[in-house]
């Protein structure tokens, strides 16, 4: 397992943050999972990268809708001889980046059986957005934007087209998901307290801000008698 440079392990560094979502970057090898994770974190293109071996690890703090949240994000192998090993991780996700290369569309083919893994072995509610990578190869795509929007729509996920090269996209697809994340749990969609949620609250005075009123203690009222 792979830690990126000057980031945090899987459990340290949480300190006083509003929420931790665990986060996971999903699709076949060779779509460039590892270098929007490396854009996303270290604000460069990752030049020399080689296929994933098992997963990779990458966190960072952001600031969403004023909350801030630490994204704990594990970057997946695309190989098939690795999926034994990265399904174990998928558990307890709370959102995913289902990466394609528009200039591929063996890899968009398998954006199915990746999208069932994920729901099945992570959670029917994990918040996927659909990603097509390497946008600045635009001159060679195989997938139509059209066609991937179609399937994102058919499918109830997000899309944007994003470019590890350029970085065009690449911030926004996380902020994205985690902004849809913030407003299901702000909604009731998503509960926290859930297990395998793969969302933790950052303090103990939010959580005790967030109990149901049914939850906290009723004051005993004086006998009348």
């Amino acid at each position: 397992m792979g830690f990126l440079k000057g980031c945090c392990g899987p459990w340290d560094c949480f300190g006083l943050r509003d929420f931790l979502f665990k986060f996971l970057v999903i699709g076949s090898a060779g779509t460039g999972k590892s270098c929007l994770l490396h854009q996303f974190i270290e604000n460069k293109f990752k030049q020399d990268s080689n296929h994933t071996i098992g997963v990779e690890f990458g966190s960072r703090v952001v600031n969403v809708g004023g909350k801030t949240v630490k994204l704990q994000i594990w970057d997946t192998a695309g190989q098939e001889r690795f999926r034994s090993v990265t399904r174990s991780y998928y558990r307890g996700a709370a959102g995913a980046l289902l990466v394609y290369d528009i200039t591929s569309r063996e890899t968009y083919n398998s954006l199915a059986a990746w999208l069932t893994d994920a729901r099945t072995l992570a959670s029917p509610n994990i918040v996927v957005i659909l990603c097509g990578n390497k946008k600045d190869l635009d001159p060679e795509r195989e997938v139509t934007f059209l066609e991937a929007s179609r399937f994102a729509q058919e499918n109830e996920l997000m899309f944007l087209e994003t470019s590890a090269l350029t970085g065009e996209n690449v911030e926004e697809a996380f902020l994205k998901c985690a902004r849809t994340i913030l407003n299901k749990i702000d909604s009731g969609e998503l509960d926290p307290e859930r297990m395998g949620s793969g969302i933790q609250y950052g303090d103990a005075s939010l959580r005790q801000l967030r109990q149901p009123r049914s939850a906290q203690a009723v004051a005993p009222q004086p006998c009348g008698c």
